[in-house]
């Protein structure tokens, strides 16, 4: 499949600031900042989606945000698997071959060295988890805002070190069911250190205190 993206990587060639480069890949010259987030939205959205949420806490960051395949019709916005129709199964699949896809484009000498953190909400959510789970020692972290959760089959690469992932859902979230989020935390369990937060009178939605959270959980990410 085809995947769009909008991505801002910033460089300072001879150490002289320039301006973001959006839409391309540039090559690794005095980079500002070692992080670079790589973010997928939730259902019904698109990439810029996850840019507004991103730059609320880390302004000027590096990102790469990715656009659903899935093009709904009528409605507008973007999915990354259907929901209704497919079973977990095929969600599990087209989220791992999506994931395959990404890591392959990371994969360049313009990211070496750079500490690569997922974000994803909701169905993003999971597929930022899919990804991790697959591909554990790619990514120093992850930050998952309310994910769903559609493992068929449990199936995650051993990691040489545990990343890190911040997982936030609203109290009044109804729209993941509680099974859901119980096999999450299980899951990730398994492979990573989990920093949960539970935010009250939230719904399925992000918050200002989560924010705040994620903004602290990033800064106590090791560099490399």
């Amino acid at each position: 499949m085809q995947l769009n993206m909008l991505a801002s990587l910033t460089t300072e060639p001879a150490g002289t600031p320039v301006e973001p480069v959006t839409g391309q890949i540039v090559p690794q010259n005095g980079v500002t900042s070692d992080i670079v987030y790589v973010m997928f939205h939730g259902y019904g959205n698109d990439e810029h989606e996850m840019v507004r949420i991103i730059t609320a806490v880390d302004p000027g960051c590096d990102y790469i945000s990715v656009q659903g395949p899935i093009h709904r019709q009528y409605l507008g916005g973007h999915a990354w698997y259907n929901s209704t129709d497919w079973d977990d199964a095929q969600i599990q699949s087209q989220c791992s071959a999506i994931g395959d896809q990404v890591v392959g484009m990371l994969d360049s000498s313009a990211l070496k060295g750079r500490r690569k953190v997922l974000v994803g909400f909701s169905q993003g959510g999971y597929l930022a988890y899919r990804i991790l789970a697959d591909h554990p020692d790619m990514f120093a972290a992850a930050v998952l805002f309310a994910p769903s959760f559609h493992d068929a089959q449990v199936r995650f690469v051993e990691p040489t070190r545990r990343p890190k992932v911040f997982l936030g859902y609203g109290s009044l979230d109804q729209q993941i069911p509680e099974e859901q989020k119980s096999s999450i935390r299980a899951s990730l369990a398994t492979f990573a250190n989990v920093e949960e937060r539970a935010y009250l009178g939230m719904r399925h939605d992000v918050c200002d205190a989560e924010l705040t959270d994620v903004y602290r959980f990033l800064q106590s990410l090791p560099r490399i």
